[in-house]
């Protein structure tokens, strides 16, 4: 009866088959297109606000250092006036520099050359502390920018030099040696000009703290000289300090975003999206943001400004919210609604539709209260539930189920060190490992931050042990062929029960435990995660 209807209104039952599967595809495009347009706003305000803020911490880093640095060179220009008795003895003077190059081990000079461009003084730093140069190895100064710049400056000014590496005899010193000059001409206590007092400070110090902050970025963090040359890019060390060298002066920021550049340079700090990508920006250090103080000192560059931007590609996740096309993110809601259309296409009723959605939710309930996000793997309390029901349900003849119970060794120092971010890659380069190795009805729980536990069905501890050594191989692999920051370094204990015996689970987990503790006391001896690079 139900064909014979079915037959007899076949085209308006087509008619309305179509008319529900367009009204309701039309509606949960409509929908979903504007919960994802909200989603991706709310999304962007947050990322530019972040990028924002990491920009300006960057920016307040960097003044901190120099106001820092200049407050350094008025204390050791002070003390040569302060013992400045008209004569060559400079004794007390040399004695407090040293004093002071020790305190703050961050000067690889201190210098205090005459008008001519003679070294008076002049204090070197290295690993084994301060000392004095000696008079027959001081040299002539007179034709170096700095001095030239610094010696036709008013009294109450301080100048900064360009950042660039450290020269030395025409090379570029090695290792590399960031070098930031900051000098100042020196008048003695009567008001006559008798040279420049000149710090040589280590840059790396204040590229380490950058770098330390640029780790909460999301996006690439470059910091540029007024040339437009990287001194420094988060992502792509290769980039840096190219303009020191012939055969790399083409990599430059300005070459590759031209465009960009010319607004970057036309605005103390903002942002600029294109379909280049997102970029945030401010100007680090420039002549305006070191106005004269209460102290009567004011700042002169020399080699003008500075600039920090937050860098997000068009091809990142992030970069293609703000970048990609109507049409283009339409498409992608569609692909990713595609269930919808063809449940609604089926059933074109608005109650199957609802009830593919719940369904759905139901899955991603379950999914997040079974895995670990981060991982993939079994949580804690889904691991344990599909060991008991593994152990209740297996054949009780000749059963064998192995439990290797695991600990990353060195997480901790990872995260500490290098950031949540490496140390998010070593857990996932662990649990990579041994998926590959694995077989397919052998799973993976994790019982905590670094410890997971593996199980093995019907292998005993000999079969679980190759496998395991499969595994270890591969994280040798990893420490041998990639350049990592670490290592990879994994502490294993296996214990196995048999389903006919009276042990409990929770026995057998803690017996694989304590067997992976022996391991790790003995791994820890002699381990150092962190390479030395």
């Amino acid at each position: 009866m139900l064909i014979k209807v079915l037959k007899k209104q076949k085209r308006v039952l087509i008619q309305y088959t179509l008319g529900l599967f367009l009204v309701f595809g039309l509606a949960i495009l409509i929908v979903s297109s504007l919960m994802q347009f909200k989603i991706n706003e709310v999304k962007k305000s947050e990322l530019l606000d972040g990028e924002q803020n990491t920009v300006g911490s960057e920016n307040t880093l960097i003044y901190n250092k120099i106001n820092r640095i200049s407050g350094d060179l008025l204390y050791v220009t002070d003390c040569l006036r302060l013992n400045d008795n008209g004569t060559t003895d400079y004794k007390e003077v040399e004695k407090q520099w040293i004093a002071f190059s020790n305190r703050r081990t961050l000067y690889d000079q201190i210098r205090f050359i005459d008008v001519e461009g003679n070294e008076v003084i002049r204090i070197n730093y290295d690993q084994d502390g301060a000392y004095l140069v000696d008079k027959a190895n001081l040299q002539n100064k007179k034709d170096r920018y700095y001095f030239t710049d610094t010696i036709n400056l008013k009294e109450n000014e301080i100048y900064i030099s360009k950042l660039d590496l450290n020269i030395e005899n025409n090379v570029i010193e090695q290792p590399i040696k960031p070098m930031l000059r900051i000098s100042m001409p020196y008048y003695d206590s009567n008001g006559v000009l008798k040279g420049i007092v000149i710090l040589n400070y280590l840059a790396n110090d204040l590229l380490n703290q950058v770098e330390k902050v640029a780790s909460t970025s999301n996006g690439n963090l470059f910091l540029l000289n007024a040339d437009g040359y990287w001194i420094y890019d988060s992502k792509n060390p290769e980039n840096n300090w190219s303009f020191m060298y012939e055969d790399k002066k083409d990599i430059s920021f300005i070459n590759k975003y031209k465009t960009e550049w010319e607004t970057i340079q036309s605005k103390d700090s903002g942002n600029l999206i294109n379909e280049n990508g997102v970029f945030i920006f401010s100007k680090a250090i420039t002549s305006k943001t070191f106005k004269q103080d209460n102290t009567g000192y004011s700042i002169v560059l020399g080699s003008g400004d500075l600039t920090l931007v937050s860098y997000m590609s068009s091809d990142s996740y992030n970069g293609k919210l703000f970048t990609q096309s109507f049409l283009l993110s339409e498409l992608m809601i569609i692909k990713n609604s595609c269930y919808l259309y063809i449940f609604t296409l089926l059933i074109s009723i608005i109650i199957s539709v609802l009830m593919a959605i719940n369904k759905n939710e139901k899955d991603e309930i379950k999914y997040f209260s079974e895995y670990d996000v981060m991982t993939g793997v079994y949580n804690r309390r889904a691991g344990f539930e599909k060991l008991s029901q593994l152990y209740k349900n297996i054949g009780r003849e000749n059963c064998i189920i192995s439990i290797c119970f695991i600990d990353i060794n060195g997480l901790k120092e990872v995260n500490d060190a290098l950031g949540h971010e490496a140390g998010d890659e070593l857990i996932l380069s662990v649990i990579a490992g041994i998926k590959k190795n694995i077989r397919n009805h052998d799973f993976v729980a994790r019982l905590g931050g670094d410890e997971f536990l593996i199980i093995f069905e019907g292998l005993n501890e000999s079969k679980s042990e190759e496998i395991w050594g499969r595994i270890i191989k591969e994280y040798n692999e990893i420490n041998d062929t990639e350049k990592r920051k670490y290592i990879i370094s994994v502490s294993h204990g296996i214990e196995v029960f048999n389903c006919d015996s009276n042990q409990f689970i929770d026995e057998i987990v803690n017996s694989a435990d304590e067997k992976m503790y022996n391991e790790k006391r003995e791994i820890k001896k002699n381990l150092n995660v962190l390479r030395q690079l």
